[in-house]
């Protein structure tokens, strides 16, 4: 709702030209777009989330019942299990799996039989036993897609049935996107840097190609809300901020914000792994309802224990992350103001560029900088904590309305192949999935006889 919103408002409002220093005017009367206007900062509550992580029902070390108990132990409000080409169900349930998926990545798997949790257990995570109520919330059809393409050009979807077997097609995200949309679900990019390879190079990240790629896909699609920014150990999305931060020069003056998210990607149940990267939502209420209108809104926070980029390869959060308690946004006065605790320093970038420091920023001190948006990030022992963007226009401004310039790979030409594969090969009915269940038949053979699994 929020995008709409802003997209009408920064229709009325927004003018860009090229150069900073002519758009941003001292002493001009700016209009700071919010997405956490809509917070109540003295009745919501801060919901810790993991949108994105694994089981051995793809490529993880740990068992749904395993990973499960782990994020409840670790103290999380929220979890999506997002395994590659299969779509998440209740704890208690068994996951149409993909044994293709799993063979290729049996030295984490084992090909091991599937344990769930016991229909009481879920019931007590759900209800908060052990946590004085306190109960973890189940959002299922979360799903990993794009399955194990070579460079990783993953996609994270959400709320419909699309993807289950699907195996997509290396730096295909547009197709995906798209389908997920068409059947009312949202999405978000994953950990760009395997794709575009801007970890070994951030020079990567200003690529035209890139810039153009990612930003059409979130202008032709209102349902991809933004793109992952840090997740893991930040190694291969150490260059991702830098991307972001070009996405947003184009996407912005068209009236569209991605916002940013951050996951752990984890792949086993232990801490380091569970809970190195994470979101932290603005929610009413704990329902999976209030999650996605919290996604879509762009009403949380981005948490990370690793922040190479920012921080350097030595830095590792540990303890208290920081936490906003507030945030002011003072028109009159053109001021944004953040109240955090467990935290260092405040830092404010727009284009790219580090412009200041400190819990407020002043727009008017800092106009020949800013051309359409302002983010923050904050700094603790605890791990670095990304604020979504801040639009900045004026009243007698318009949106951009010419086109992005496509983009054409090798992707574009494998598409119509990949998709009949998917179709007739893939796909929940498919040839393959038939063989792996005629092998689990009562034939007394099993995929696990088979020499190249055990």
């Amino acid at each position: 709702m929020y995008r709409k919103i802003l997209s009408v408002i920064l229709a009325a409002a927004f003018i860009f030209v090229l150069a900073p220093s002519v758009y941003a005017r001292e002493d001009t009367d700016y209009i700071i777009g919010n997405a956490y206007e809509s917070v109540d900062w003295d009745t919501w509550n801060a919901y810790k989330t993991q949108l994105h992580c694994h089981t051995t029902a793809s490529d993880g070390a740990s068992d749904i019942d395993e990973t499960v108990e782990a994020y409840y132990a670790a103290g999380y409000d929220i979890l999506a299990i997002t395994d590659h080409m299969t779509l998440g169900v209740q704890w208690d349930e068994t996951p149409q799996v993909v044994s293709l998926m799993r063979l290729i990545k049996k030295e984490r798997t084992g090909f091991a039989k599937l344990t769930p949790l016991t229909c009481a257990r879920r019931e007590e995570i759900l209800a908060g036993v052990g946590r004085d109520g306190r109960g973890m919330l189940e959002v299922t059809t979360g799903i990993e897609l794009n399955g194990a393409v070579p460079n990783n050009s993953h996609i994270n979807g959400y709320f419909t049935d699309y993807g289950q077997g699907l195996i997509g097609i290396d730096g295909d995200y547009e197709t995906p996107a798209r389908e997920v949309g068409a059947r009312g679900g949202i999405t978000f990019l994953d950990h760009l840097g395997d794709y575009t390879k801007a970890y070994q190079d951030y020079e990567l990240s200003h690529d035209d190609t890139y810039i153009r790629k990612f930003s059409k896909i979130f202008l032709e699609n209102s349902s991809c809300l933004g793109t992952g920014i840090n997740s893991a150990k930040d190694i291969q999305t150490a260059g991702d901020r830098i991307l972001y931060d070009e996405i947003l020069q184009v996407t912005v003056p068209r009236g569209v914000v991605p916002w940013s998210f951050s996951f752990s990607d984890s792949h086993s149940d232990t801490i380091d792994q569970i809970d190195r990267a994470f979101t932290v939502h603005m929610m009413p209420e704990l329902t999976v309802s209030a999650l996605r209108t919290s996604m879509e809104d762009g009403t949380f926070f981005c948490v990370c224990r690793y922040a190479r980029y920012e921080m350097g390869e030595d830095y590792v959060g540990e303890g208290e992350v920081p936490c906003v308690n507030r945030i002011t946004v003072d028109e009159a006065e053109d001021t944004i103001t953040l109240d955090v605790s467990n935290y260092n320093k405040i830092v404010w970038v727009a284009d790219g560029v580090e412009i200041a420091e400190g819990a407020t920023i002043d727009i008017d001190d800092h106009s020949d900088e800013i051309s359409c948006y302002v983010r923050a990030y904050v700094v603790g022992d605890g791990g670095v904590l990304y604020v979504q963007p801040f639009t900045v226009s004026t009243a007698d401004t318009v949106l951009l309305e010419d086109d992005v310039e496509p983009v054409y790979t090798y992707s574009n030409f494998f598409r119509d192949v990949v998709t009949i594969l998917d179709k007739y090969v893939f796909s929940e009915y498919s040839l393959v999935r038939r063989f792996w269940n005629f092998l689990d038949s009562d034939w007394g053979f099993t995929v696990e006889d088979l020499p190249f699994v055990s």
